[in-house]
């Protein structure tokens, strides 16, 4: 079978029938990763993955003693790759059939059309519920400049990019593991600033499963982190656009535990600090209806 040289890096915890679900995903892309490696991130129970699915997809079960975070899940992995083309799937999302090959035949096109090697590829998924009902495919929008990435991960990175490992910690360091949420938009924004942009290969590749958190409180302080973190970094009209986007993410967390006067609260000071017609804040996506994608790449339930 052809292998495609990349390294898949799934940080988990706990969750083993998704764990299971994702790697089974892989097991079934036709040609697979040049290794994949997982991450225990102090799962109460520890990890076990079948040891002929293990064989088949060459997978390294690498265990945290205790839990440390996404963050530090991503960097054991990116420690231990052997390859220097990276990419990440969450473990309970899991990958369309066929996506890999594609998306890795697109990055290798790009890169022959001149694209540097800061360029982080990222491609369309479909989200999709709990009870496994797909919604909507969401086509990201590319950028280029820090003012984009200050505003958002609209482009999912925990499953849905591919980008060169050595170079991205050459530039930005590893993602920052005394952060518990928002490790993504700070390390993609390190990045930004470091000339790193982001474009979206034409391959809808990634089911994502959509979750609401409910914890106010610590969306706050880790919002709270981030400020502190970036404020004296970042020139005023920068920081003001992660500043808002600080703000909206806790406007959403109180609007879905029905906390109705503080979402507008949050809300209100998002945009007064970044001035909008629109709550979107970052570049956001063009949404496509799961009726015009062929009903073989994404039949959510017969993959389960």
């Amino acid at each position: 079978m052809q292998k495609v040289p990349l390294t898949l890096i799934i940080p988990v915890f706990g969750r083993p029938e998704a764990l299971d679900r994702a790697l089974r995903s892989v097991d079934g892309q036709g040609s697979l990763p040049e290794e994949v490696i997982v991450v225990d991130d102090g799962s109460p129970v520890p990890s076990a993955i079948d040891l002929d699915l293990a064989h088949r997809l060459n997978v390294r079960l690498i265990r945290h003693e205790r839990n440390r975070g996404p963050a530090a899940a991503r960097n054991t992995g990116m420690r231990e790759a052997r390859t220097d083309w990276i990419t990440f799937l969450d473990s309970d999302d899991y990958l369309l059939r066929g996506s890999m090959a594609e998306r890795w035949q697109g990055v290798q096109e790009q890169l022959r059309r001149g694209a540097p090697e800061t360029t982080i590829f990222g491609c369309g998924w479909i989200d999709f519920t709990a009870n496994h009902d797909a919604s909507r495919l969401r086509w990201p929008r590319p950028a280029a400049e820090p003012r984009a990435f200050a505003s958002g991960c609209w482009f999912s990175p925990g499953s849905c990019v591919i980008l060169n490992g050595p170079k991205a910690v050459a530039a930005a360091g590893f993602q920052d593991e005394t952060l518990r949420r928002f490790e993504d938009i700070d390390w993609f924004l390190s990045l930004a600033l470091k000339g790193f942009s982001l474009e979206i290969l034409p391959v809808a590749a990634v089911a994502i499963e959509r979750q609401r958190v409910q914890h106010p409180e610590q969306i706050e302080a880790d919002a709270g982190a981030i400020r502190a973190k970036w404020q004296s970094a970042l020139d005023r009209a920068l920081f003001a656009r992660l500043d808002s986007y600080m703000d909206l993410e806790i406007a959403a967390v109180y609007h879905f535990r029905g906390s109705t006067l503080r979402a507008l609260k949050a809300l209100s000071a998002s945009l007064a600090k970044a001035p909008r017609l629109s709550l979107q804040l970052s570049p956001g996506w063009h949404l496509e209806p799961i009726a015009g994608i062929p009903k073989d790449s994404i039949s959510l339930k017969a993959r389960l």
